[in-house]
């Protein structure tokens, strides 16, 4: 059997270093991104895992006709939230808000917000970001970019600060010449003060002219801005504990704090979901690549841990820790297992109460055969459904869905039909790292998440939390699938017109050429 750390490649803290609870008992935390899926899903473990926290101050932009109770209800009035409420429900009252803006210049923060941020924070987690694979140049830089080094210059200033977390991503350095991307951080082939530069002073439609020779072999603004986002960080952390922490995948939770977690369609479950639904028909993708995701929940505890270690240890305190939060060494799923898992197998057993049409798919990674697949399996049959829905007064635009489906499919084409290896021995050694009390709580072990069964609990959570299927029961299992039965049956038979249709037509044509 495999064994899951070889080489501990960070260095053991002393005996007398505090836990991961211990650490974090009595700081002021400020977490940039709280309202994302990560973000959320941070300040439910903290909150849950690190009881004596102080505080944790959530930057968010100012919002009219909106009180700070009711945008933090609208955070925790969410199933994430359940388990915290149960077992700790005063914990929720440490979280407040400071209003921000990280497009803005200092983020836009009034004086006195300012001072309490560089005299009163202890320990920074920088999550946001704008993850839009499509946005303008202009847009990703301000955001990723010049929104980190805002933030740095702030948190420069901080005359308490532990350590400064930057959230990444592993797809920021695929335009490298290597079999590997190693947990390091490489030289950005194009200057970040320059792009910033532009970016603040260059009219958008020039840069968005000059957009596909700036990005060279970066795929999108996103992977690009947050290159660039590696180096300001790598410049700033001179006198800063600081850790660079490159997520790849990130898909729906496996255990905590609850089993399914997911509360957006990205990444390989919002497929598996428009497929179970009926609603997605053709995917431009290689079945022969393989995946690299990671669930939420041990991202988040990498996160957390990689942080706790950067402020203790004492050997490289102006050296940036980079970790890879990957897992195909261990985790091997290809696209293929993908659909096999989560739509042939799963999907026929246990189906959802919500189905368009019957779920099949023509996964492809040939352009042309997927254009086609769209036309025949997306937009013909939306013209149909569109009439329908009509007459029923359903307000579901699947034109519009089917456009918008289509366009993501092409912007993620760059991931769905390559694959990459990243080193990721940091991230695995954070957890031999661990003292003995907090292994159950922060353990990044994933060598033993099932991959089988992690599908059945990623469709379960999608349903109850993306669908927010109420009847997706055990009790309504029988209902679910005769409704699957009937779909079956209108499919076969809509299929057999469609053949008799089309061989009709071929015969009049062939019987009009004799005369």
């Amino acid at each position: 059997m495999k064994v899951f750390l070889e080489n501990v490649t960070l260095t053991q803290l002393p005996p007398n270093a505090p836990s991961v609870s211990e650490f974090y008992a009595y700081q002021n935390i400020l977490i940039t991104g709280g309202t994302g899926f990560m973000g959320k899903v941070l300040i439910e473990k903290l909150l849950r895992s690190c009881p004596k926290i102080s505080a944790i101050y959530l930057l968010m932009r100012a919002k009219r006709d909106y009180t700070d109770e009711d945008r933090l209800n609208k955070i925790f009035n969410i199933p994430l939230f359940d388990r915290l409420k149960t077992e700790n429900p005063e914990a929720l009252s440490k979280v407040k808000i400071i209003k921000g803006d990280i497009s803005e210049i200092k983020y836009g923060l009034s004086d006195v917000d300012m001072e309490f941020l560089i005299n009163k924070i202890n320990i920074v987690f920088h999550v946001a970001a704008s993850v839009r694979f499509d946005n303008p140049l202009k847009e990703a830089i301000l955001i990723n970019t010049r929104g980190t080094r805002e933030l740095l210059r702030i948190a420069k200033q901080m005359k308490n600060l532990k350590v400064f977390l930057h959230t990444s991503t592993t797809y920021c350095n695929i335009d490298k010449e290597t079999d590997a991307i190693e947990e390091k951080i490489y030289k950005a082939t194009t200057d970040w003060k320059t792009m910033i530069d532009a970016a603040e002073n260059m009219d958008e439609n020039t840069l968005n002219f000059l957009e596909k020779k700036i990005l060279n072999k970066y795929p999108n603004t996103y992977t690009f801005a947050k290159n660039l986002a590696e180096e300001v960080v790598a410049e700033y952390c001179e006198d800063i504990p600081s850790v660079i922490f490159r997520p790849t995948v990130v898909v729906a939770s496996q255990k905590e704090p609850i089993p399914g977690w997911v509360d957006n369609f990205n990444g390989p479950m919002g497929l598996v979901t428009g497929v179970l639904s009926g609603v997605l028909h053709t995917v431009y993708i290689d079945t022969k690549k393989n995946l690299d995701w990671v669930p939420v929940d041990i991202a988040i505890k990498g996160m957390i841990t990689a942080a706790w270690y950067k402020a203790l240890e004492k050997s490289d305190r102006n050296k940036c820790l980079v970790t890879n939060s990957s897992t195909t060494d261990f985790i091997q799923v290809s696209n293929a297992m993908l659909f096999e898992y989560g739509v042939a197998t799963k999907g026929m057993a246990d189906p959802y109460a919500q189905l368009l049409w019957y779920p099949f798919c023509f996964p492809t990674p040939h352009k042309y055969l997927f254009w086609f697949y769209v036309v025949m399996f997306h937009l013909i049959p939306s013209m149909f459904f569109s009439v329908l829905l009509k007459f029923s007064k359903q307000r579901l635009n699947l034109w519009k869905l089917y456009r918008r489906v289509f366009y993501t499919n092409m912007c993620l084409a760059p991931f769905t039909l390559n694959e990459w290896l990243f080193k990721n021995d940091n991230f695995k050694s954070l957890d031999a790292i661990l003292k003995s009390e907090d292994k159950e709580e922060f353990s990044v072990n994933y060598s033993e998440v099932p991959t089988k069964e992690y599908f059945d609990i990623g469709q379960d959570g999608a349903a109850r939390y993306l669908l927010k299927d109420k009847n997706f029961t055990k009790e309504t299992l029988d209902k679910r699938l005769s409704n699957l039965k009937i779909k079956f049956y209108i499919h076969i038979v809509t299929v057999g017109i469609f053949i008799i249709g089309f061989l009709f037509v071929v015969n009049l044509f062939a019987q009009l050429k004799k005369f």
